[in-house]
């Protein structure tokens, strides 16, 4: 049987961009939703939001399949 992790991903609600890892890692903004950051905790991802974007975000989660 396939396991499941939750995850989370931070969208921007001005330009409704998310947050992803860069190449030079640092975190950037992508407009596309598979490149978006994934975070294993909500709190990691709220406080992403909080030091990346500062305003309004909202904060998906979804689940991942794993072996």
């Amino acid at each position: 049987m396939a396991k499941y992790e939750q995850r989370f991903i931070v969208q921007e609600l001005e330009n409704h961009e998310f947050l992803y890892p860069d190449p030079f890692g640092d975190i950037g903004l992508t407009p596309n939703i598979k490149s978006a950051g994934c975070y294993e905790s909500y709190e990691d991802a709220l406080n992403a939001g909080v030091e990346e974007i500062g305003g309004a975000f909202i904060i998906f989660s979804f689940y991942e399949q794993f072996d």
